[in-house]
C-alpha cells in the first residue's frame, strides 16, 4: 500500500503506477506500507527512511522532471527491497539497477 502526499497530481498517479510496477518486477511478496511525500527535499533527490516491518518512508523532490522522478522513485523502491530482504543498503547496487528498471517501466507505460 502506498500512501501520498504531496506533489502534483500527475506526480501522484505517476507515483501508483510506479509503485505497483516496482512491485512486481522486484518481486516484493511482504506486505509493506510506503508514506510517499512529494516535497522540498533538503541535500538529496530522495531518501528512504524503514521504520520496521514493512514500514517505509519515502521523500522525493518535486521539482525534479518526470524522467528524474522516475528514476528515483525507482532507486527508492531498490532501496525498500535491500530492506525486506536483509541485505546491506548499497546505493552502489541502487545505482546500478535504477536506470535500467526506469527504462523498463517507460517502455510498459508507453504500450
Amino acid at each position: 500500500m502506498i500512501y501520498i502526499e504531496g506533489g502534483s497530481k500527475a506526480q501522484q498517479v505517476l507515483s501508483k503506477e510506479l509503485y505497483y510496477f516496482c512491485s512486481q518486477e522486484l518481486s516484493i511478496k511482504k506486505k509493506v506500507e510506503i508514506d510517499l511525500r512529494i516535497e522540498d527535499v533538503k541535500h538529496a533527490e530522495a531518501w528512504t527512511d524503514h521504520e520496521g516491518e514493512g514500514k517505509f518512508y519515502i521523500d522525493i523532490e518535486k521539482d525534479l522532471t518526470t524522467d528524474q522522478f522516475i528514476i528515483a522513485f525507482c532507486h527508492e523502491m531498490i532501496h525498500v527491497i535491500q530492506h525486506l530482504r536483509d541485505k546491506p543498503i548499497s546505493e552502489k547496487e541502487a545505482y546500478q539497477l535504477e536506470v535500467g528498471l526506469a527504462e523498463q517501466f517507460k517502455l510498459l507505460s508507453k504500450s
